[in-house]
């Protein structure tokens, strides 16, 4: 270590240049580890969905009940991940990233909307069918099923529709006006 005498007389100590560490900003050194995280967030749950489903069975209302039902239950997860990769891509300012995720989180908004306008129909046909004993489960079912998925495509409507203004505009080069300058 260098010692140096200050102007104001105090000592302080100095390292060689060879010694100083090179680290990281926080926000450079956890983006990797974070990203990780989103993707975790978004992966895990999705997986633990697909497991759970059992065979596809597109023309039974009953399949298609239970299947969105149960969708509705993973869908906060996936919704936090893509939030807090949505807050990394903007705080390093990724645009690129930031763009993605926008679309992302609407497309996904859009078709969780779509998921609950078919939802809905499918309970219309399975209340016709249902005896009266059953109903008040199947009401408390269906209304806390489509009540996750219609809020979290509003939620994530309103994520992306937020985040896309984390994108610069682009900018426009203008090219100069000829201006015709008349002189008598």
């Amino acid at each position: 270590m260098d010692v140096v005498i200050s102007v104001s007389g105090g000592w302080s100590v100095t390292e060689p240049a060879h010694l100083v560490s090179s680290r990281l900003d926080p926000e450079e050194a956890l983006a990797r580890p974070l990203y990780v995280v989103a993707f975790a967030l978004v992966l895990v749950p999705t997986l633990d969905f697909v497991f759970s489903v059992p065979p596809a069975e597109f023309a039974s209302v009953q399949w298609r009940f239970a299947a969105v039902g149960l969708l509705s239950g993973f869908v906060l997860m996936p919704m936090m991940g893509l939030a807090l990769a949505c807050v990394i891509a903007g705080m390093l300012k990724q645009f690129h990233v930031v763009r993605l995720l926008v679309i992302l989180c609407l497309t996904i908004a859009l078709v969780l909307i779509v998921i609950s306008l078919g939802f809905v129909l499918d309970v219309l046909q399975l209340l016709a069918t249902l005896p009266e004993e059953g109903r008040p489960a199947f009401n408390s079912a269906w209304i806390g099923a489509l009540s996750k998925l219609a809020l979290s495509a509003i939620v994530l409507a309103y994520l992306g529709w937020r985040a896309r203004r984390m994108i610069p505009a682009p900018t426009r080069h203008r090219t100069p006006r000829t201006v015709h300058v008349v002189s008598k």
